[in-house]
């Protein structure tokens, strides 16, 4: 049987890969940026042609929506400190990709339940781990 598991991908942070960080950080700030500018002036425009009670709805709706693009902002402030402070050779978590592994009647149970991590550094793969699930990984960068 044919089973899927995530794995963990994680950079060693390198100034390179602190700037590449950086530079997607930024990116998405101003995306942000420039969607709540957006939804500002669609919130102007709606509000002139909206009446009475329509408005404190259109209201709700957009502050509601610009709120959400303000949170992730302050997210990626701290992300972006984050990233800034840690010490270079820092492991970052990066995303999670999937795997397909091969269960066979007779194998122990245990080790495929074992977390698997790729660690990359500039762009290449420079160890694929297997945790058990009684190791002490509890120190993360």
């Amino acid at each position: 049987m044919r089973i899927e598991k995530n794995v963990l991908v994680r950079h060693v942070l390198t100034e390179d890969y602190r700037e590449k960080l950086l530079k997607k950080i930024a990116s998405e700030k101003e995306r942000l940026n420039t969607e709540i500018e957006q939804l500002r002036f669609q919130y102007q425009k709606q509000l002139k042609e909206q009446t009475g009670r329509n408005k404190s709805a259109v209201e709700a709706k957009y502050n509601n929506e610009i709120n959400k693009r303000g949170q992730r902002i302050e997210s990626l402030n701290f992300r972006e400190s984050k990233v800034k402070t840690l010490p270079t050779g820092s492991l970052v978590t990066g995303e999670k990709v999937q795997k397909y592994t091969d269960v066979q009647v007779g194998d122990r149970w245990s080790t495929h339940r074992q977390e698997d991590e790729i660690i990359i550094e500039d762009d290449i793969v420079r160890e694929i781990r297997s945790k058990g699930e009684d190791e002490d990984d509890s120190v993360r960068h």
